[in-house]
């Protein structure tokens, strides 16, 4: 017990972090808004269940083992904090205790128990990390000192204090207490060391040494464990282990309803938008500061990386890089990022228009000196994402990386019009004829002819309308999976129809590659013509679309039920009204749509309806469901040729024809087309068929 020594600890070490903190938190104020304070309970039980759950680590099979050493590292310190708390107090009052936790009652008795053999997991599974980095050496792993520092301190924290509870039992039972120690020793429940056989072990380590060698143990190893904590505290903010303090926050604050946050209506009417470079993310000061805390609470764990399908087909877009390469930039200018909101605020409350120059002239010279997208973040990187979200589905701390992303691609797309020059064709397309292959509008609606397809033109009063999409209603291989949708719908006396030449691009594809103007020129106009038909009810085919439909024109006022064809065809079958034979011969695999899985959460109904056709049974692909492998169509990438690296879509191919199945299924026009040009290009299109699933459910229909 030293009040003095420990007070003086305390001030030096609480003031320097809360100097750090301060200014940390100061640059995410500065930085843009974002709302993230509904569904409180939902927000508490994402804490419960990824946060200290650890659900993200343990709930991988792939990576069972660390993710088990994480988490049982995490619930270690858990339980510690407790422990710490009453060293602190032991150094100003000897023998604290908080109540509840002291020798006269269970609860204490308990904890010591618990705390005890937490101290040994942690310092095996500590050891195990090291030894994990230094020998086993996982590719996605990044070894830096910083990690090996932070193990050592956690190795140093268990060890100081498993050898301060050995002293302290040496003392007691073998010296007669010469220091007057207090232990627990309850009539009731015994002697405390009965209770940590953790610290009894440690205790014969250093048996051999006498009374005053073993005092001398137990106060260095008290004053050593409170440093090596203290120093430890300031060190979080510092680097990746700024994690351990903002990943419960990060967690708390993730995206609700939807998988991340949704791409910002930008004001395109808006001059002082254009004048100001503040459509899309042009600076680093247009983070929100959701995303800046997204920054903070990377881990550096490179699952990102690792299930990136452009990274792992030798893309230049490494996940890992691009966080770390962000932070840099915002943390370098975190004093002009700060400055500038203070100008902000200031120039809203300014009426002098002569002063509110000086200041935005002011704000103009705070920006930063590199350029977000050239400079930190380079173009190649940029475009290479498919905004597939496998990086955000594997995040243990929920990172959204994807709108950061379409962000920066709406700025460069809208102010410096330094988009690929390739998407010109799809996007003339769009403009002209409603769809990125450019064919006339006017034919949208051929593939239907000789089908008894109704038009809402015709007759509007219908349950619902099928959405069929560009490549459903121009893409020759495509237009058979809208027939074999339409015959299903037809064979189950569904009342629906179809647009035809009304129906336009949903234009996502053009929100995905930045060009927000084109976007929302498509989507008014087919808000319009749905809401004329007060359209309540909607089939799509196409992912892409549906994921538009659904969660994205409710931000332009376009509100509907929209459903995918898999989904509804299963509720079909399970109501009756259509009945499906076992009668597809073959082993059968499925590829998971990356907007239907990831985006949308369907996993289970295509499956149950590739299981209801199968005749030979139906195998899973070693990246399906939620941890799928893209495709390589998404985030406008299908517009866009693969010059770097290995195609995506052949990487996928490749996993597929390892299954040795006759059939892959899919429920993705981008996904068919992909899928079958890489069996193609493997020589496999004879020995895999490639079909949608509204296909076989055609064909195998009693």
């Amino acid at each position: 017990m030293n009040p003095l020594l420990m007070s003086i600890l305390l001030i030096i070490a609480l003031a320097i972090f809360g100097r750090t903190m301060v200014q940390r938190i100061q640059l995410l104020m500065a930085l843009e808004p974002a709302h993230r304070t509904d569904r409180i309970m939902d927000r508490i039980k994402n804490v419960a269940i990824i946060a200290v759950g650890q659900k993200r680590l343990v709930g991988r099979k792939k990576e069972f083992a660390s993710g088990l050493m994480h988490a049982l590292i995490f619930w270690g310190f858990c339980v510690l904090l407790i422990r710490s708390i009453m060293l602190y107090g032991e150094g100003f009052v000897e023998g604290f205790q908080l109540p509840l936790f002291n020798e006269n009652f269970l609860l204490g008795y308990l904890y010591i128990g618990l705390k005890d053999i937490m101290e040994g997991i942690v310092l095996v599974m500590a050891a195990y990390a090291i030894f994990r980095r230094a020998v086993i050496k996982p590719e996605r792993l990044h070894n830096t000192w910083e990690a090996y520092f932070v193990l050592c301190m956690i190795v140093t924290l268990m060890v100081s204090d498993l050898l301060l509870d050995g002293a302290r039992y040496n003392l007691i039972t073998l010296h007669n207490n010469p220091h007057n120690l207090d232990f627990f020793n309850n009539i009731s429940y015994g002697n405390e060391f009965i209770w940590t056989p953790v610290s009894v072990a440690a205790a014969s380590l250093i048996s051999p040494l006498g009374a005053d060698a073993t005092g001398y143990i137990l106060t260095a190893m008290f004053w050593l464990h409170i440093i090596t904590q203290l120093t430890f505290l300031n060190f979080l903010p510092l680097g990746k282990h700024f994690h351990v303090i903002t990943s419960l926050p990060n967690v708390f604050l993730k995206s609700l309803g939807y998988p991340h946050d949704k791409t910002k209506v930008l004001d395109l009417e808006n001059e002082a938008a254009w004048e100001d470079e503040s459509l899309g993310m042009n600076h680093i000061h247009q983070l929100t500061w959701k995303q800046g805390l997204d920054l903070y609470t990377c881990t550096e764990c490179g699952r990102c990386k690792e299930v990136c399908p452009a990274f792992s087909t030798d893309k230049p877009l490494n996940l890992y890089d691009f966080n770390m390469d962000l932070k840099h930039e915002l943390l370098d200018n975190a004093g002009k990022v700060i400055q500038r909101k203070k100008l902000a605020l200031a120039l809203a409350h300014e009426p002098d228009e002569t002063k509110k120059e000086e200041i935005k002239a002011q704000m103009a010279g705070l920006k930063s000196e590199k350029a977000l997208v050239g400079d930190v973040i380079k173009e190649d990187t940029l475009w290479a994402c498919t905004t597939c979200r496998a990086c955000e589905e594997v995040c243990p701390v929920t990172i959204e990386h994807v709108p950061r992303i379409i962000a920066m691609r709406q700025g460069q797309t809208l102010m410096a019009e330094a988009y690929p020059k390739e998407l010109n064709t799809a996007l003339k397309g769009l403009e002209r004829n409603g769809n990125p292959w450019g064919i006339g509008y006017d034919k949208r609606a051929d593939w239907a002819e000789g089908l008894g397809v109704k038009l809402m033109a015709e007759d509007s009063d219908v349950d619902y309308l099928l959405w069929v999409g560009c490549a459903g209603s121009f893409d020759d291989r495509t237009k058979k999976v809208s027939v074999s949708l339409v015959k299903i719908l037809q064979k189950a006396g569904i009342n629906f129809a179809i647009l035809g030449t009304e129906e336009k691009c949903t234009g996502d594809f053009a929100r995905r590659a930045g060009n927000e103007m084109m976007y929302q020129m498509m989507a008014q106009e087919n808000i319009e013509t749905l809401n004329n038909y007060k359209v309540k009810k909607i089939i799509a085919a196409c992912p892409h679309c549906l994921n538009t439909l659904k969660h994205e024109y409710p931000q332009l006022g376009g509100k509907y039920e929209v459903i995918h064809h898999t989904e509804f065809i299963e509720g079909l079958v399970r109501s009756g009204k259509i009945k499906l034979n076992k009668t597809l011969e073959g082993s059968l695999t499925y590829h998971d749509p990356c907007y239907l899985g990831r985006y949308n959460s369907v996993y289970d109904q295509p499956r149950s309806l590739l299981s209801a056709v199968s005749k030979d049974g139906f195998k899973e692909l070693d990246r399906h469901a939620n941890e799928s492998f893209c495709c390589g169509a998404g985030g406008a990438r299908m517009w866009l040729e693969e010059t770097i690296g290995k195609r995506i879509n052949l990487a996928r191919a490749e996993e597929i024809a390892g299954k040795d199945v006759a059939t892959v299924a899919v429920g993705c026009p981008f996904c068919l087309t992909m899928v079958e040009d890489g069996m193609k290009e493997l020589g496999k299109e004879e020995q895999i068929k490639t079909r949608d699933i509204a296909e076989l459910v055609a064909k195998n229909m009693a």
